[in-house]
């Protein structure tokens, strides 16, 4: 497989050079080059140039204009072959072609405008992007092109002569129209556009308003703090929660200061939710949560609710031990003030966890070279899946900076899809991480965290590699969201596991291999507390479909908080304060804040049905390639879930899933192999 690259982009520069110190060669050629600092592209003046990606338009920032211009072209000739074509299979083909022409501009795009160093690109790229999006949203009105697509479901007979993921993506599609309110009167139309215009505007609004800094006049606090904030003349600006300062005092006045009400953000979270919850029931939903889980693997707003009921009833217990640590911790600490308060949990769980440890986190990166890693990736990949990594030679002019990497084999750049002459268009994905710089001394060394969120993307990444969907719009993690962590999760599984990390895992000079201990602890410390994190994901995600249920609620967005708190968490509300006006997650993730819990409980299924006794069983693995990452959103998750652990999960199957990894021990993750 050829396209996938890997864009390791490293904070602070890459001017230094490896100095005298030896570094290990031990590694396979993976693992070498990427323990290796860039060199630069050699500069062929005579050679041919390609333009990003292998695409000979974006030699210059003028080719975005040349490639939309040719995707629109394209997007009106396929439009009236779809119009004009009686309805049939190939009514869902050209409609993939449809979306595959305006997609490949872009997500491309979509990319570049955030990830170019070169301003022109991505000011090129900005405005592709907003061409495209105009495109769209004209399709997106076009009755008669809609029509096409509804004759063809609507007719019984050829709708159930489609195979099932043709009739899965025709469904799909005909469901994109119709949220849309294309399928109602010429009244109602308008007033949908009009409504998802307007929602448009104010989920830009909230999100901004998400991250505004707040000011405070200096005599409401005490001087001593003044300092851990930013001072303008009689204020401080506080733009943060300051979770893990010390200082009790700093974090209490960052968190009353920074959710105080903002009244304008405010208003507009409760026009957000009151518009998505009109337009929902105006195209035929009985609230905007209902219309959003609409083909996900829970399905309705009340198994959500019912999965959160039952997670947070088995946490409690758990969850008031943790608490109980925490409260011990800061009476140590602080014996004159040791009420456990909402800004406390992140600060007082990294003492315990560290404590619990015992293992300065330094101690890790000298094992967790990027080469050592990318190593361990190409061992797993292979034993696993059969898929072998390899480092390729960029074109010149094919990538953006000097420390990417091309790999043959996470935005999607392109889909992977069958061609209508029969040949598969294969994926390109990037993978991109921020990475500490290499020193003059050393490679780039990674943090525990940084090696497991490592593995986790390139779970996404594999996610869209190996995907071979007939149709791109259902390609790889374009699938239901409480799915599309699934394949990145499970990977972190992998990533905790002994039996993994040894393969890889050695010192960059020494070739030493990360002693068993030191795994152990780094598990054990991970559950410390894990209940409580998790209980305040129950929390964000019961607060997100209360928000996105049934309207009017009959009360405003800060009392249903404080209630909310109550019933699913257990830390008292702080009067006066409004986290929901900094709650950025319901615009993208609205009514499924819920998916990374359940993409949580399906991975962990999967990793003790299939993988625990041996994270290396090819047959195990081949198996999840051909029931869950073949299939992209081409098919049902649930039966995708089915598939693989060959039966269908209930609602306290995915409970006990999560509970039980609370529960495990870390030597069930560390399983000797002997």
């Amino acid at each position: 497989m050829r396209g996938a690259m890997l864009c390791a982009r490293r904070l602070g520069g890459l001017r230094a050079r490896l100095g005298a110190r030896q570094v290990s060669t031990s590694w396979s050629p993976v693992g070498a080059a990427f323990n290796v600092r860039p060199q630069g592209r050699r500069l062929d003046l005579f050679g041919e140039r390609q333009g990003l990606f292998g695409v000979p338009t974006l030699r210059a920032p003028e080719g975005f204009r040349v490639a939309q211009e040719r995707a629109l072209r394209r997007t009106e000739q396929l439009v009236a072959r779809a119009c004009s074509l009686p309805p049939g299979p190939q009514t869902v083909l050209l409609f993939d072609e449809l979306s595959d022409a305006l997609c490949r501009v872009a997500d491309l795009a979509d990319f570049v405008r955030i990830a170019h160093p070169e301003a022109a690109f991505r000011e090129a790229a900005e405005e592709a992007c907003r061409s495209i999006g105009t495109a769209v949203e004209k399709l997106n009105t076009n009755v008669e092109l809609y029509q096409s697509l509804q004759k063809l479901l609507a007719d019984e007979r050829l709708a159930n002569s489609l195979d099932p993921e043709t009739r899965r993506v025709a469904e799909l599609f005909l469901f994109d129209f119709e949220i849309s309110g294309i399928h109602l009167d010429n009244d109602k139309r308008r007033r949908a556009v009009d409504l998802n215009v307007k929602i448009l505007d104010l989920s830009s609004t909230f999100l901004m308003g998400t991250n505004l800094p707040v000011k405070a006049e200096k005599h409401l606090l005490p001087e001593r703090v003044w300092h851990h904030f930013e001072v303008a003349g009689d204020h401080v600006v506080v733009d943060g929660l300051r979770a893990e300062a010390p200082d009790d005092l700093v974090r209490e006045a960052a968190y009353k200061i920074f959710l105080y009400p903002n009244a304008g953000q405010l208003k507009c979270l409760e026009e957000l939710l009151s518009n998505r919850d009109l337009l929902a029931k105006l195209v035929g939903y009985e609230s905007f949560s209902h219309r959003a889980l609409q083909g996900t693997m829970a399905r309705s707003p009340e198994t959500v609710m019912q999965f959160l009921e039952k997670l947070s009833d088995k946490l409690s217990e758990r969850t008031m031990k943790d608490f109980e640590m925490m409260r011990g911790m800061k009476m140590k600490l602080n014996p004159q003030n040791s009420e456990l308060m909402p800004w406390d949990p992140p600060y007082y769980s990294s003492l315990i966890r560290a404590e619990r440890s015992s293992v300065e986190p330094g101690a890790y990166g000298p094992f967790f070279s990027l080469g050592a890693c990318m190593d361990g990736l190409d061992v797993l990949l292979g034993r696993l899946l059969g898929v072998s990594l390899r480092v390729q030679q960029p074109a010149p002019g094919e990538v953006w900076a000097q420390d990417v990497r091309k790999l043959d084999c996470h935005f999607t750049i392109r889909g992977g899809r069958v061609r209508e002459d029969g040949s598969y268009q294969l994926p390109v994905v990037v993978l991109m991480l921020n990475l500490p710089q290499p020193s003059r001394d050393s490679p780039t060394l990674l943090t525990p965290g940084m090696m497991e969120n490592l593995f986790h993307e390139m779970g996404h990444a594999m996610h869209s590699m190996l995907g071979r969907t007939r149709y791109q719009h259902v390609t790889g993690t374009r699938c239901p969201t409480d799915f599309a962590e699934v394949p990145s999760i499970l990977m972190e599984y992998f990533a905790a596991d002994y039996r993994v990390v040894q393969q890889f895992a050695r010192h960059y000079q020494t070739g030493q291999s990360l002693p068993r201990s030191m795994v152990s602890r780094l598990c054990e410390s991970k559950k410390v507390c894990a209940a409580a994190d998790m209980q305040l994901q129950v929390f964000y995600a019961a607060l997100d479909q209360l928000y996105h249920g049934p309207h009017p609620r009959g009360r405003c967005t800060t009392d249903v908080l404080r209630a909310t708190q109550e019933r699913f968490y257990g830390l008292p509300y702080v009067p006066g304060t409004a986290w929901q006006l900094r709650f950025s997650h319901l615009v993208g993730y609205g009514a499924k804040y819920y998916s990374y819990l359940m993409s949580r409980a399906v991975a962990s299924m999967v990793w003790r049905e299939c993988f625990l006794q041996d994270p290396f069983n090819r047959a195990a693995g081949e198996r999840y390639r051909r029931e869950m990452l073949a299939h992209g959103g081409g098919k049902e998750p649930l039966l995708m879930v089915e598939g693989m652990l060959q039966k269908r999960p209930s609602i306290d199957d995915f409970v006990n899933a999560l509970v039980c990894d609370l529960d495990l021990d870390a030597e069930s993750f560390l399983a000797d192999s002997e």
